[in-house]
């Protein structure tokens, strides 16, 4: 009797790869499928080395190189770390006993938590100040919406938005920071970027801070932008029919030019935001941990 053809060796499920962020998990999903559809193992580990070797500093290439046999060559760096990877695509990994508790380890030295609650800060001083702005524009009797606005409203929504985008700036910091730190515990480990990085949270982990500013940046560039120009537009219709009233017509190309500078940098930020999102995917595949291979039972013989 023959024996029946053992089922092929999947490699075993691994976690969400790329933080969805905010109105961006469907579009990193679909990435991640147009990423990684049909690649054979060579192209796949060819691809994954030359990510991570452009990833890595020159300085944790150089301390991961010993373990690949590699010279200073940064090319022959990415072919030597693609032979590694491709080993492990094709036949999976090795077990490492202490692999999973010491990235665990590595992943409670990287939180980065003083940044985080400095972001954590900032974010709560911008939302509550927007709150106050909000709330004391409610609370007013007049009649007009313009008459609505708090005297010190501008103020507080300019010191909103600063305080927003210091949380971004240091939200972005801290995740850096946390991926140059795994990354360098898993370059102090030989063969550990063929397996990739076994962790309970990806790299390049989007906090609150970034996500908020790069969903709302865009957003609020087009409504500034969309009213500057119809207030410019308003303008040069009036202006010649009441003539300069209040001496403002001369804002009008200002206003027209500034909406039209504020739409060109929403959609620029949109271009960038799609071109970050394919780096963090092509970065997380790279990463992708490669666990061990389980043991396919042999069927007793008949």
């Amino acid at each position: 009797m023959s024996t029946p053809a053992s089922s092929p060796r999947h490699l075993p499920p691994s976690g969400p790869s790329t933080p969805p962020g905010l109105f961006g998990g469907r579009q990193a999903a679909k990435l991640r499928a147009a990423v990684s559809a049909d690649l054979l193992p060579e192209e796949r580990a060819s691809a994954d080395a030359l990510v991570m070797t452009a990833w890595l500093t020159a300085a944790q290439r150089a301390r991961y190189a010993p373990s690949l046999r590699s010279g200073p060559s940064t090319e022959e760096f990415a072919q030597r770390l693609a032979d590694e990877r491709r080993v492990v695509l094709e036949e999976g990994a090795d077990q490492v006993p202490d692999e999973l508790d010491s990235a665990a380890h590595a992943e409670r030295q990287a939180r980065q938590l003083p940044l985080r609650l400095v972001e954590a800060g900032l974010l709560l001083v911008a939302f509550t100040l927007l709150a106050v702005t909000i709330i004391q524009s409610i609370r007013s009797e007049a009649a007009g919406i313009a008459e609505r606005v708090p005297e010190q409203g501008p103020i507080l929504l300019a010191v909103a938005v600063v305080a927003g985008l210091l949380a971004a700036l240091v939200g972005a910091v801290a995740t850096r920071r946390r991926d140059h730190l795994l990354l360098g515990w898993a370059v102090s480990r030989p063969g550990q970027l063929g397996r990739g990085l076994p962790l309970r949270r990806p790299l390049q982990g989007e906090s609150a801070g970034p996500a908020v500013a790069r969903s709302l940046g865009p957003a609020l560039l087009v409504g500034a932008g969309v009213l500057a120009i119809v207030a410019g537009a308003a303008l040069l219709l009036i202006s010649p029919m009441l003539g300069d009233v209040g001496g403002v017509s001369h804002w009008a190309p200002w206003l027209l030019g500034g909406g039209a500078a504020a739409l060109v940098a929403a959609v620029l930020l949109i271009y960038l935001r799609s071109r970050r999102l394919r780096r963090i995917v092509r970065r997380s595949r790279a990463a992708e941990w490669i666990g061990p291979t389980p043991q396919v039972e042999e069927p007793p013989a008949v």
